[in-house]
């Protein structure tokens, strides 16, 4: 069926049948008789034709590095909420913390007529750069501060000091920290400079405290209490850099008859369903993830339609929530 066959049996032109594909302007009278003849034959049009038509696919891609995260589920709910409202596709894909797998998705995208993208980046070097500069098409940056690209991110570092004050005000004299690779500015280096201010307004100096790098994981937080608990020096509480890690600790504090918050204090970032679940019920510092997807996804329409300049950045909130393990 052609767009000249729906005008024939719809007694219109072929041009009103275009305009009503593309939401054009169009008689009332003229569009339900079309919807009509459209509705009676099934009719489907070409999403390549339409694509080539309007220069638009109406798809938008997206890249994450880890979608059984924590995050990412409530970060694609709110990139789904605005974009679903705006009858925009989005095409998902997920590095599993690869670059390599980052860099080829960016290529794939760049040859995948996407209107925009939104890249929740874990670590962003300079061959992402490299590779987004050919994608000729909008981009958002969620979860990193870029200088280069329009982006939304949270107050890691702001975050991360007042979760070690919490720690710190409850009485905790050996504290210790549990963060994870600082190649990620964000989770990384950001929540560790966080911790550093706080400890360093106390008198105290990272290192002067027990202090691991860990996985993004349960496994990786159980492993690096392990090793502080095998140095000797045991710490009376503990910020980690994730929930996860947090659920990791108190497996491990658990396992050895460790008492929280009686002997050890935890506390972890996120706010994920994990904090909830655990026993006691987790310290932790709530991020507004599903209002980040929701900003990166207005950000990138209006910059899809040029209403705003290219370089744009906005850092959002976060809530302390004080439960049983402080």
């Amino acid at each position: 069926m052609t767009i000249s066959e729906i005008a024939k049996l719809a007694g219109v032109s072929s041009a009103a049948v275009s305009r009503y594909l593309n939401d054009g302007s169009l008689s009332q009278e003229k569009r339900q008789r079309i919807e009509r003849v459209i509705r009676e034959t099934k009719y489907r049009p070409s999403e390549y034709a339409r694509t080539m038509r309007t220069k638009k696919s109406n798809r938008i891609g997206v890249l994450v590095p880890q979608i059984d995260s924590e995050s990412v589920p409530k970060i694609l709910s709110g990139i789904s909420e605005r974009m679903d409202q705006k009858n925009y596709h989005v095409l998902l894909m997920n590095s599993n913390l690869s670059l390599e797998k980052e860099i080829g998705i960016l290529e794939t995208f760049e040859q995948s007529q996407v209107d925009g993208l939104i890249f929740v980046a874990s670590v962003l070097t300079k061959r992402h750069e490299k590779a987004l500069e050919h994608m000729g098409v909008p981009v958002v940056i969620l979860g990193q501060k870029s200088e280069k690209y329009p982006c939304i991110y949270h107050d890691d570092e702001g975050a991360a000091c007042a979760m070690m004050e919490e720690l710190l005000k409850s009485g905790c004299r050996r504290p210790a920290y549990i963060g994870v690779d600082r190649r990620d500015k964000a989770a990384g280096e950001n929540r560790y400079r966080g911790a550093c201010h706080a400890l360093e307004k106390s008198g105290l100096h990272m290192d002067e405290v027990p202090y691991r790098v860990a996985a993004f994981s349960a496994q990786g937080g159980y492993q690096a209490m392990t090793e502080m608990l095998a140095d000797g020096k045991r710490p009376d509480g503990v910020l980690c850099a994730t929930d996860m890690i947090a659920a990791g600790v108190l497996s491990c504090l658990s396992e050895r008859g460790i008492t929280v918050p009686g002997e050890m204090k935890v506390a972890g970032m996120g706010h994920g369903a994990i904090a909830d679940l655990l026993c006691p019920r987790l310290t932790t510092v709530h991020y507004h993830y599903h209002t980040s997807g929701r900003e990166a996804a207005d950000l990138l329409l209006d910059l899809m339609e040029k209403k705003r300049r290219q370089q744009e950045s906005r850092m959002l909130k976060y809530e302390v929530i004080r439960q049983k393990t402080i």
